[in-house]
């Protein structure tokens, strides 16, 4: 097993909208966002969503072969870690922890960010228990309606970042 993980590039963004949609379908109650969203967007945005000055998209690949995603995107002097799936054969190895370790990295390059916020599902144990190990904390609990209609509240966890200067317009 050679597992990376990298930033996608914009020409990569039919691989992304791929991956993506398969996501969407496999786990709808595990996103913000429904399929049918996702799927309407134009080829332009796919390509945008990929990569810009306050967000990056990673790509995690196992050789050639991509096995999951997640991003940054970021506003203000926030960063917000979004969208992470891994292929359900590849998780439970703690490839997880290299979802979040590329992504503080990046935040931690740009120098704007003050804080960075993740939003979890109550149900998904797993991957509160993968935020906790970076020292993220729970602030705060929202009731959601999922877009697989069930209800269940969304966990929010914040990490403090250093002093920063300059945030993302």
């Amino acid at each position: 097993m050679s597992i990376r993980i990298r930033p996608l590039h914009e020409s990569e963004w039919r691989a992304f909208k791929t991956f993506r949609l398969g996501a969407l379908k496999e786990a709808p109650g595990m996103f913000a966002t429904s399929y049918e969203e996702a799927a309407a967007r134009s080829a332009e945005t796919w390509q945008a969503n990929i990569a810009g000055p306050c967000h990056q998209v990673f790509g995690l690949f196992d050789g050639a072969h991509l096995i999951g995603i997640t991003g940054v995107f970021g506003r203000d002097d926030t960063a917000y870690l979004v969208m992470s799936f891994i292929l359900p054969a590849y998780r439970r190895r703690g490839l997880s922890a290299m979802l979040y370790q590329a992504r503080l990295d990046w935040i931690r390059m740009r120098r704007e960010f003050k804080r960075a916020v993740t939003a979890i599902r109550a149900s998904n144990e797993v991957s509160q228990r993968v935020c906790q190990a970076f020292a993220f904390t729970c602030i705060g609990r929202e009731a959601r309606t999922w877009p697989d209609g069930s209800i269940e509240d969304e966990l929010i966890f914040e990490l403090q970042m250093d002093a920063r200067s300059d945030p993302c317009q």
